[in-house]
């Protein structure tokens, strides 16, 4: 049984509900969606024009093998703050089947903080080698490396938000990933 203010357990006492994004970070989340999914596309028809022109060779061009790694680069970095921010990333989850009450939601907050840090770090990284090659630019397509560089910051920036968010919402339940409902 649920009310206005939480759902209702077992015992009759009130659980806060699963706290929902704001439409800012939905239509954020969203994006970061739409660009991972350009980017599988992208591997998909680079490894598929790879194979293709081993017969054709017509075909051939090198710039093809390196849009696939880049893609596979952008897919990885753009969806870091996305898979935070839906619980979708990779968690050991031995302690939060020990951890309960206020000490789960304790557990929850530190892993949030850590995870805030790491991601900081990371994306104080990203500027560090934007700044260090400026004009560097990519071999066979000639895109330059700072855009390159542009998305792990961008990933790594959504991922700080989002973990700063989760930690002050950790003591809500979270959302259960389902990569097959991804919303």
């Amino acid at each position: 049984m649920t009310t206005d203010e939480g759902l209702q357990s077992p015992a009759g006492e009130q659980e806060p509900q699963p706290w929902r994004e704001p439409k800012f970070l939905r239509a954020w989340a969203s994006a970061e969606l739409a660009v991972g999914c350009a980017a599988l596309v992208a591997i998909f028809v680079s490894v598929l024009w790879q194979v293709t022109s081993r017969y054709v060779h017509a075909l051939n061009w090198p710039g093809v093998g390196e849009l696939a790694n880049y893609s596979l680069i952008i897919l990885t970095f753009i969806m870091v703050g996305y898979l935070i921010g839906q619980n979708g990333h990779i968690a050991i989850q031995i302690i939060d089947y020990l951890a309960k009450g206020r000490a789960f939601v304790v557990v929850k907050a530190v892993s949030a903080l850590c995870t805030a840090v790491i991601c900081a770090l990371l994306a104080w990284e990203a500027v560090a080698l934007i700044r260090a090659y400026p004009t560097r630019t990519t071999a066979a397509l000639g895109i330059p490396v700072w855009l390159l560089y542009a998305v792990p910051l961008a990933g790594f920036v959504s991922g700080t938000v989002r973990a700063v968010i989760r930690i002050f919402t950790a003591n809500r339940p979270d959302i259960q990933f389902d990569a097959a409902v991804a919303k």
